[in-house]
Order: structure tokens, then sequence, then C-alpha cells
């Protein structure tokens, strides 16, 4: 389709209201050209991600190969006639000097992605990925943004190619020229920062925009004007060439008979509704026009994780539980820099087939992921794979019988229904378990983003830059919370523990409480609770009993919280519950449970001890972790 629409970019111009067939009733369909948006497609990108890593690969024919398939391919290959998706072994009899680099982990690649989405949403909030390699931008307010500073209309040429003759005097032809400019400050930018080349489409809207886009390669862009655009459409091979319209639509339509665009447009679109419902024969029509409201959306991360291996063969229970084994150790580490917590685990195989469909019949089962596990597997325990492994064989049980023979061609595991921290409830123990998701780091400066690319990422998804020299995390040029290192530092002002105290009690304490500790004049004093006195509205988890000074809590390593709120230390617990246990729980922690257990001691005084016994039984109780061994 590159060198068709290539031909095609100098022929002359065909109006717009030339595509919609004579009769039809969608005419109207049209949308006005009223935005600008842009796809930016990386040239081969795993290739040149290769290249970065190492430089000396840029002037040799270069192959990136996953199993027995060049998945992409520098341009100095290409021009030997190698070609993606090509077999290794005809690339090679293409171009024996191929030098070949497997593409089979997918990690540098991915990372590479998210620096360039990262360094693009610096120019609007509006991108949208699609793919590793390519992403959506809707650059319309910036256009109209410049438009106003505009104290009087100049003339604008596009920047780069364009499918038609401009006429700048034409208000929605300026905005695509003025995207064009935006297109290359964008493409120079990734290039200046990342290393790494894009070709780009300026056209009304996404569907556009992508058709676009591929008509000069490499590191080219292309503007595409509303009265060219039957003419593009024109130029592709059929429907099943228009994004948007699939692999099963395109064969329906097909075997209707409409095997060419025009042929689509012919067809009314009553029968076309018969075949496909209502919606989806609109739309189908719609995007054969070149019509596409869809908006540019923002990305979020992604809704799943997986990870898949395909083979020739594999047909014993031996071999698949070491192919789980294999793809679960990569996605679990991917679950542990992602920070969310998977709520479902997936398996789906895909047996062998002979018959036309053999890429389309997987099958897949699924279950629910044990919260405990879900723990693990977000806080990076390695004591997860075993359980998770046994998991997928039970999956893996209910699709196949193993005591006849099998043949699977494909193995995919997958973490879906995933729960970010941030869902989970002010104050309820899931809150502890929370920790920063790489996708919402961004790069403090552009500059950054490219060195990103080739730096070792550690276990919690920080780069190393981002470590100061104890080996600390740190959020601007501060350590995070909990890791004060080997000295205690308090605006930068180091503190010495009180006579007495132990040292590395002392420096586990927030700086707040260790600058109370040294000021106040009642370190060693006894904080007593009221001992008549029972729990009031205004203090819920004030309790009467144990006493220990704050020094004795620090020497006997119980570090219990002095709530700085109400000045009062929570002191005690009923007596089935361990103290030493209930005084290393977290604050919020301890005052939701201080409350349950109040609740718990009015039910039982106001509707009798066997009311107190029903709730003991329903509710989801926590204490029986807390009982003394």
């Amino acid at each position: 389709m590159e060198d068709e629409l290539s031909r095609s970019a100098t022929c002359d111009p065909v109006r717009l209201s030339s595509c919609s067939p004579p009769g039809s009733q969608d005419g109207d369909a049209a949308e006005g050209p009223c935005r600008v948006v842009l796809h930016l497609d990386m040239d081969c990108f795993y290739a040149q991600v290769e290249m970065i890593r190492n430089p000396a690969l840029r002037a040799v024919p270069l192959g990136v190969q996953q199993k027995y398939i060049i998945v992409t391919c520098n341009y100095v290959a290409r021009q030997h006639g190698v070609k993606k998706m090509m077999l290794v072994t005809d690339a090679k009899e293409k171009c024996p000097q191929l030098v070949l680099v497997s593409g089979e982990d997918l990690t540098r690649y991915r990372e590479a992605s998210y620096s360039v989405t990262a360094l693009l949403e610096k120019f609007c909030h509006q991108v949208e990925r699609l793919g590793f390699d390519e992403n959506f931008m809707d650059v319309t307010e910036l256009v109209e943004s410049r438009l106003k500073q505009e104290t009087k209309p100049a003339d604008i040429s596009v920047n780069g190619h364009v499918y038609d003759s401009l006429d700048t005097g034409v208000q929605d032809h300026r905005r695509l020229a003025l995207g064009s400019h935006i297109a290359a400050e964008i493409r120079a930018t990734v290039h200046r920062q990342l290393g790494l080349t894009a070709c780009a489409g300026v056209a009304s809207n996404k569907l556009l925009a992508k058709l676009v886009s591929g008509a000069f390669k490499p590191n080219q862009q292309t503007t595409l004007l509303p009265e060219s655009t039957a003419h593009l459409l024109g130029s592709l091979r059929g429907p099943h060439a228009v994004p948007g319209i699939g692999y099963r639509t395109a064969c329906r339509l097909e075997a209707l008979g409409l095997c060419t665009l025009e042929d689509l447009h012919r067809v009314p679109l009553v029968e076309l509704e018969k075949e496909l419902g209502a919606a989806a024969a609109r739309r189908v029509r719609s995007l054969s026009l070149g019509v596409d409201p869809s908006p540019v959306t923002p990305s979020r991360p992604p809704q799943s994780l997986s990870n898949e291996d395909s083979f020739k063969k594999v047909s014993t229970e031996v071999e698949v539980k070491k192919k789980v084994e294999e793809l679960m150790i990569t996605l679990l580490d991917r679950m542990h820099k992602d920070g969310r917590t998977p709520r479902t685990l997936r398996l789906t195989i895909r047996r062998f087939s002979r018959t036309v469909n053999k890429w389309f019949n997987r099958e897949s089962r699924q279950c629910p992921v044990p919260g405990l596990l879900g723990h693990k597997i977000r806080s990076g325990g390695g004591d997860a794979l075993g359980p998770l492994v046994k998991l997928a064989m039970k999956l893996f049980h209910r699709m196949v019988d193993t005591r006849v023979p099998f043949h699977l061609t494909l193995l995919s595991v997958c973490f879906s229904n995933l729960q970010s921290p941030c869902t989970a409830k002010r104050g309820s123990i899931q809150a502890f378990f929370a920790h920063e998701s790489p996708h919402k780091r961004r790069m403090d400066s552009p500059s950054q983003a490219r060195t990103s690319l080739m730096k070792p990422v550690s276990p919690q998804g920080a780069l190393f830059e981002d470590m100061d020299s104890g080996g600390r995390l740190t959020t601007g040029g501060r350590p995070q919370d909990g890791h004060l290192g080997s000295s205690c530092v308090c605006d930068n002002v180091s503190l010495t523990p009180p006579a007495g105290v132990d040292p590395h009690v002392f420096r586990d304490l927030p700086a707040d409480i260790q600058k109370e500790l040294l000021s106040s004049s009642t370190v060693d004093t006894v904080l007593r609770c009221p001992s008549s006195a029972g729990p009031s509205d205004s203090e819920p988890g004030f309790v009467t009993g144990l006493h220990l000074s704050s020094s004795e809590c620090l020497q006997q390593r119980h570090p219990v919280e002095l709530h700085t709120e109400s000045r009062s230390p929570v002191c005690d617990v009923p007596p089935h519950i361990d103290p030493q246990v209930f005084a290393e729980l977290p604050p919020e922690l301890q005052r939701e449970l201080l409350s349950e257990w109040t609740r718990k001691t009015s039910a039982v005084k106001m509707q009798g001890s066997k009311l107190a016994t029903a709730s003991s039984s329903q509710t989801n109780n926590l204490l029986r972790y807390f009982k003394p061994s």
C-alpha cells in the first residue's frame, strides 16, 4: 500500500462529494474538517531500539527475529530484499550478510514505547497509544491557539509532502498546514531526545491520518487535504485495507461480492444492514467514505497484562508446565513493576489445525486469583510462582484431556481485572500494600528520556538515575518515606537518640516524631490513660489498661504509635490480642481495629451476649491474625 499511496500523491484532486455513490442516503455523513489529527508511526521500531543499544548495527543489514520469522528489519536490509514477516531462511537467502538479533524479550521495546508516549504528552494531553510504535495526537487546540496568536494571516506552506496543492485562502487548509509544522516539531524532538525517527500523517480524523502517514517512508510526513480523500481511499486494495474493518467483516463483505470500496459504495445501505446489522453497516459505510468521528482518547494503563509464546509443537504435560513457568516468570516481573493487583488469571491455548482459520481457533479458561496471592504478585514475592503455575495447570486440564494425544502451537498467560492501589479505601488494610505504578511516572526533563532507553530498571521499576549514592529511591532529590538510610537525618540535621533508647528503632521513626521526642521534656514520663473513663465519642479508639512510657516502648522495640493529633498513645488491646503484634501494625490499621472492638463492646452492652456472638461469627475477622501463639 505504501507504493500505491506514493504513486498517487501527485494525481489530480478528486472532490470528497464524489465519494458518495449515487442514490446513497448517507452522503451527508461526511464530517466537517474541524479537527487536526496526527498519526506518528515509528520507523522499523524494534530495529531502531536495537541500533540505539548497539550503534555498530546502523550500517549493516539488521533483522529482528522472533522464532523463525523476521518481525522487522532496518532499511539497509530492505534494500537487499528483506521484508517484514519473512522466514529467516528466505531472508538469509536474499541477504547472506544479514545480522539477526533476538526480539523474543519485549521489555526494552515496551520501555522505549512508553518513553515515546510520555514525550508526546508534553505537547498535548490527547495522546492515544496504538501498539508499541504508533500514537494518535489531536492537536486541534494547539493549532487554534497558534491561529489566535497571529496578528495578521500569513501564507503558510505545508511542512513535508502534501497529497494535493495547497490553497492557503481556505481556513481548513491553514489548520492542516499548521498541523504539519507541529508534526515536524514533534518528530524532531523525538529524534533529538530519544534517537528515534518516525513518519507522520496529518489529516482531519484518525482514519485518514493513519492511512496517509505511510505515503512516504522513512522519516517523512504527509498532509492530506479534504478534497483528496476520495483518491486516497480509491488507492486501497479493498475493504480489508481500511482500519476499523476487521478480517471477519471483510470476509462477509467479499462473500456478498463486495471486493472493492466502489462495490461497497454502490450497494444500498438497507441491504448492508440486513447482513451486518444497522449499527455495524453504518459504521462500515462511514469508514469506507473516510468518515471517522471517533475521538483521540488518552491512553490509560492496559486493562490486562499477558505473555504468550508460539511454537511448532508441544504435546506433553511436562512441556506445557515448563512453557507456562517460563511465561509466568516474565509476566510476574511486569506485574510487580506495574504496581496493580490482578484479580483474574487466564490461560489460552491454540491447538494445531490445518484449516484456514488456524490463527483464530484459540481456547481460554480463567479463574480468580486469591487475595493473598495477588498481594504477593504485586509485592514481587518469588513464592507466588509455584501456586500460579498450579492454577494455570488446573485451567489447562479443563481444556485438554492429557489421556489422549494433543498438539498445541501456542500458550498464553494473562492477568486481568487489575486493581489499582489507589482504589483501595483509605484506612483499609489494602492501602498499606500500595506502591507507585510506573504508568504514572513521568520524566523530570526531556533530556532524561533518551538515556532511559539504555538504563537498566530496578525491581521497583525506577531508573537507577533516580537513586542516590546510598542506593535509595529518591523523588525530587529527597529520599522517599521509609528509606532513611544508615543515619537519622531530619532537615539535613543528624539527630542523636536519647540516652537508653535503641538507635535502630529511633531511626525508623518519622522525622517529626524524632524531633518531638528530643524536644519534649516528658520523654521519660509515663503516658497514662484514664483508669476509669471509657471510650468517648471524640476518641473512639481510646482504651484503658497498659501504661508504658515512650522510652520504654523504644527500648523494648515495640514502637507504640504516638498520635500527634490527639497527643494520646494507643496503649491497650483486648485480652485475646497479642499486644506486641498489634503495636507493630501501622497506625491507620490500629485505629481501624480499635473502632471495630469499640463497636463490638457497644453491641454487647446494648443487645446482649447472644447478639455479640452472632456478629462475631459474621465479621470479616482480622482479629484471628493477632492472637498470641
